[in-house]
């Protein structure tokens, strides 16, 4: 049976990948968290472990020959020192990045294959630290042959977090707008492209990843089979919630942050871009596709928060 970690397997994308794999079987999964959260049923074994705590960390990545390791939440630095303490020492490392890294990208739908060195400032691409990951897992699998893959993912939405909100943040209370039939404020015109993929589509597309040798040194778009203007989503979002239509007031990034100053610029700008991108390489060399539709997904997403009481006026 080969060796699985998941670094940040508790929540959410860490769970579904988890869930992937235990269903497939033939795998020993292991998990490492910081012990702020219980692991599921069916692992092998949960580590305790601060990634900031180097020592426990790389007895964590010693402790025996991972076939897989999947990466959820580390950072570049955090990525260097994997890199020097594993060396070659594992099969197949498998890293969540972003489709974040493709900014204002000149060629829609966005293909793996897009420049990213043409992309590097921070009016262009909203997420720089994931294109500085990539670059460095690529260099690495270059440069040292550390077998590294690549999956960028779309905003995530599904049972276990709250789904990606107009404002580019994962607040219930804009859903409780939406349900009080309130004028919803978008930032700039809203017709910038989504591509939200569901939790159990992503995870599964690790298990794949990883049963595939071939993979190694390659990036893969891993996101929903639909994409929409974000003015539509929300539209989407609101009828799947059973709420009145919604009526818009269009306003500038800067404009929105001086009425709404709780926001998060960087959100403003994650919704303001295209986040739209081409999956038909992961189809075609890891036979994944997308398998649940935006709206069902979007229902029992917002039947998930119903039951947390994420609804209800606060």
């Amino acid at each position: 049976m080969n060796n699985v970690l998941i670094v940040g397997g508790t929540r959410f994308l860490g769970l579904a990948i988890a869930e992937a794999f235990l269903r497939k079987g033939g795998f020993r999964v292991c998990e490492m968290n910081r012990g702020t959260r219980p692991g599921m049923e069916g692992l092998e074994k949960s580590f305790h472990c601060d990634k900031n705590d180097r020592e426990a960390f790389a007895q964590v990545l010693k402790d025996r020959p991972w076939d897989v390791i999947i990466d959820t939440i580390l950072n570049d630095a955090d990525l260097e020192f994997v890199i020097g303490t594993l060396k070659s020492d594992v099969g197949h490392f498998i890293h969540t990045g972003s489709i974040g890294v493709y900014g204002d990208a000149r060629h829609i739908p966005a293909p793996e294959w897009l420049p990213m060195s043409e992309l590097e400032s921070d009016e262009e691409v909203v997420f720089n630290q994931k294109l500085r990951q990539d670059q460095i897992l690529l260099r690495a699998c270059l440069e040292k042959r550390f077998p590294a893959s690549i999956l960028r993912m779309s905003n995530v939405y599904g049972r276990g977090d709250i789904p990606l909100d107009g404002w580019g943040g994962r607040n219930p209370e804009y859903f409780r707008k939406l349900l009080r039939g309130e004028v919803m404020e978008v930032p700039e015109n809203g017709r910038a492209l989504l591509q939200p993929g569901h939790v159990a589509d992503l995870g599964r597309a690790f298990l794949l990843c990883a049963e595939r040798p071939e993979s190694i040194g390659q990036v893969y778009n891993i996101c929903g089979e639909t994409s929409l203007m974000l003015k539509d989503y929300i539209r989407l979002v609101a009828k799947t919630l059973d709420a009145p239509a919604p009526v818009f007031e269009f306003l500038d990034r800067d404009t929105l942050m001086q009425r709404r100053p709780e926001l998060s610029r960087h959100g403003l700008d994650f919704v303001c871009q295209h986040m739209c991108s081409d999956i038909r390489k992961a189809e075609a060399q890891l036979s994944w596709r997308p398998e649940i539709p935006l709206e069902a997904g979007l229902r029992d997403n917002f039947a998930w928060m119903k039951e947390k009481d994420l609804l209800s006026s606060k």
